[in-house]
C-alpha cells in the first residue's frame, strides 16, 4: 500500500512539473519569435519528462504506473480548478469551463 502511495505522489509531482510547463509555455506564446517551434520543444520535453518517470515509478508494475496516473490526472485537476479562475487576459482567452456566448 505505501509503495503505492508513494507512487501516487510521485505522478502528482510529475503532473505538477508537466502541467506548469504547459502554463509557462503558453503564457510566453504571444513573445515568442517561433511560436510553433516552442509549442512542439515544450511538448517532446515535458513527454519525455513524463514518460521517463512513469517508466521509473512503474518498476514493471501496472498499479504502480495506474497509481502514478492517478496523481498525474489529480494534478491537472488541481491546477485546471485553481489556474481556470484567473485572469483571462493574461492566458489570451476565457476562463476554464466559460462558454463563448
Amino acid at each position: 500500500m505505501g509503495e503505492l502511495l508513494f507512487s501516487c505522489f510521485i505522478g502528482i509531482a510529475l503532473g505538477g512539473v508537466y502541467f506548469a510547463g504547459l502554463w509557462e509555455t503558453v503564457r510566453k506564446l504571444p513573445d515568442a519569435e517561433k511560436p510553433v517551434r516552442r509549442m512542439a520543444l515544450s511538448f517532446a520535453l515535458r513527454t519525455a519528462l513524463a514518460l521517463t518517470g512513469f517508466y521509473l515509478v512503474m518498476q514493471g508494475d501496472w498499479q504502480r504506473l495506474a497509481a502514478a496516473l492517478v496523481g498525474f490526472l489529480l494534478m491537472r485537476e488541481i491546477l485546471l480548478r485553481r489556474l481556470g479562475k484567473t485572469n483571462p487576459t493574461l492566458t489570451g482567452g476565457m476562463p476554464y469551463g466559460s462558454r463563448g456566448h
